[in-house]
């Protein structure tokens, strides 16, 4: 496996659940599987085992329907270098098939595809003109094949129609936004943290004079707030979190990167609107209303899985060679005196078009595969889903994903099929 910071991406190849001739079970519980229970009006669903058996889960297809970018290795005159696509952070389908993609760094622009894998088009170039990109951050597909993309630092909020004409332009009131989060002990993060289809969206906050520890080799999470921002600007907080680890360094231009870190993350989706919040280090999620209700508590049982060396070793000499003018030694020195480690239990979580929610499983780590747990909008751990490539979007039939070459970085953007209707032909129940 290819551990890359900052992003718990899992590969591996793509894997179908084969279906057995038994009967479609039902999606009650059963003791001890999943228990669920009361505390204090605040639903606990503790998943021991999957409601469903593997074979009776939903289906992913062996092979893509469609697969963009990458490189044609296929006899016959070789494409143009147009097709192929880099550091893409976001995809989504239109309705005609086409495949809408943002690439936020060196190209900061949206890109276009045909299913075929044809280039169609691209629009907002880098730049701080009308329709132009400074840092785009977040994207998504409205109705009407309308193309919403959000720039960085609050900044400007493009509409787009599927061939790049710039439809309306708006913007966040920073103003109002500022008064709604800061405070002289609390500050907001710099750019909104996933935007929600009502145009609210969620962000982080953190204390002002927190200070981190200065002892070095101690690992450390500084206190984070998640809360949505409604379209009146109004604040709805989820509770404070622990940030992502971070390893204290007697000189601070030392690198402090912890392999394998854990992160808080937070999500939100489905119908009606849950956000979802963990702290990562044990498998366990908060669901909410969009209010800021705990609505239930989701857990798992699942054993730790630890770093191996081999897994330490590849991340070391990866980020050395991102970073080749930082004191490494005097990393290798600190980071020697930390206790051995495991696996975050959650390093990501991603909440599909039809409202479940997807959690990579830790024994991934193990089994070097990329399984994903899902749980319906109720908190039961249905079934697991392989996938080989990190989700895009995971919509009611379809799985856009995307692979990355770990040389040269080119990304592969794939659709897969998804079946949630098992073997009998008839949707699974939420």
């Amino acid at each position: 496996m290819s551990p890359y910071p900052c992003r718990h991406v899992l590969f591996a190849s793509v894997a179908v659940l084969a279906a057995t001739a038994c009967d479609q079970p039902s999606l009650e519980p059963q003791t001890p599987d999943v228990v669920i229970r009361d505390s204090a009006g605040i639903e606990i669903v503790e998943n021991h085992a999957p409601v469903w058996g593997a074979g009776d889960f939903w289906t992913v297809a062996p092979e893509p329907e469609f697969s963009l970018g990458g490189y044609d290795t296929a006899p016959g005159p070789a494409r143009d270098s147009s097709h192929l696509i880099w550091n893409i952070s976001a995809a989504a389908p239109l309705s005609d098939g086409k495949i809408v993609m943002l690439a936020p760094m060196a190209d900061r622009k949206v890109l276009v595809f045909e299913p075929s894998g044809a280039f169609s088009a691209s629009f907002g170039r880098r730049g701080r003109g009308p329709g132009e990109l400074s840092y785009p951050l977040h994207l998504r597909v409205l109705p009407g094949d309308t193309i919403v993309v959000w720039d960085y630092m609050s900044g400007p909020i493009y509409h787009y129609d599927p061939a790049g004409s710039l439809l309306k332009e708006s913007r966040i009131d920073v103003r109002a936004l500022s008064e709604a989060t800061r405070s002289a002990e609390v500050y907001p993060g710099e750019s909104m943290h996933q935007p929600l289809p009502d145009g609210s969206f969620l962000l982080d906050r953190r204390l002002v004079n927190w200070k981190p520890p200065t002892r070095a080799g101690e690992i450390y999470r500084r206190p984070t707030e998640w809360v949505r921002i409604d379209s009146d600007y109004a604040m709805h907080s989820f509770g404070w979190w622990e940030a992502e680890e971070e390893l204290a360094m007697r000189d601070p231009f030392d690198p402090n990167w912890v392999p394998f870190a854990t992160n808080s993350s937070a999500v939100a989706g489905g119908d009606p609107l849950s956000v979802y919040v963990t702290n990562g280090d044990r498998y366990e999620v908060h669901q909410f209303t969009p209010d800021g209700v705990l609505r239930r508590i989701i857990r798992r049982t699942v054993d730790p899985a630890p770093i191996s060396d081999e897994q330490l070793g590849e991340w070391v000499e990866r980020m050395e060679s991102l970073n080749p003018d930082k004191n490494w030694t005097a990393w290798e020195r600190v980071f020697g005196t930390v206790e051995r480690r495991n696996h975050a239990s959650i390093t990501s979580m991603f909440v599909d078009s039809e409202g479940y929610l997807w959690i990579p499983d830790p024994a991934s780590w193990i089994r070097e595969t990329s399984e994903w747990n899902v749980f319906d909008p109720a908190g039961r751990w249905l079934g697991n889903v392989d996938l080989g490539y990190y989700p895009y979007w995971i919509a009611e039939d379809l799985i856009l994903g995307g692979r990355s070459d770990r040389d040269i970085g080119v990304l592969t953007i794939s659709g897969f099929r998804l079946d949630r209707r098992g073997r009998f032909g008839e949707r699974s129940p939420n």
